[in-house]
């Protein structure tokens, strides 16, 4: 695979990783009171801390499930021409833009929300937070935000995954796209 290719795939599974990571912190919906949810557990946000986060931005959740959808359809879409030997290289290119603009709309929005909640985390909460999404940016893979390493020792630490498992070991554990 080229250079290119690899990295617009880094570049996409990144922001899908960041974008499911914090829709974790956001999501604190009425049927979910007890127990909190995974991310507000990790990080060790107290009940008004969890309900400052969902206050800041209500809108979070929804629309990163949106671009989310919108993402994966381009993805889906690109993944389609490509198994096609018979795709036109400008068909081709042109659905990779596609992929590129719905990755830069859900990277934006992440990254908007982030720093809309992080004046409501203490210090060691704001350093674990963007700690864990700092790390995911450096290597530009989702595995260290959803459940990899942040703390850079190979050990187990990193956030819980959107369904409450906890995080994971390095790169390559769970395998790419599995969740």
């Amino acid at each position: 695979m080229k250079l290119p290719a690899k990295i617009l795939i880094a570049v996409t599974a990144l922001g899908a990783g960041v974008g499911g990571f914090v829709a974790t912190v956001a999501s604190r919906g009425a049927t979910r009171r007890d127990p909190p949810p995974p991310v507000a557990r990790w990080l060790g946000l107290t009940d008004e801390q969890a309900k400052a986060v969902e206050q800041a931005d209500r809108e979070f959740t929804a629309e990163t499930d949106a671009l989310r959808a919108d993402l994966c359809e381009k993805r889906e879409a690109l993944a389609s021409l490509l198994e096609d030997p018979q795709s036109p290289k400008e068909r081709i290119l042109g659905q990779v833009e596609q992929v590129i603009v719905a990755q830069d709309k859900l990277t934006r929005r992440v990254a908007e929300h982030l720093v809309a909640i992080r004046p409501l985390l203490t210090p060691e909460q704001q350093k674990q937070l963007m700690g864990a999404c700092a790390s995911g940016v450096r290597c530009a893979a989702p595995c260290r935000l959803r459940g990899g390493d942040s703390s850079g020792d190979g050990t187990p630490g990193g956030p819980p995954w959107r369904d409450g498992r906890q995080g994971g070991g390095r790169h390559g554990e769970r395998g790419w796209g599995k969740r």
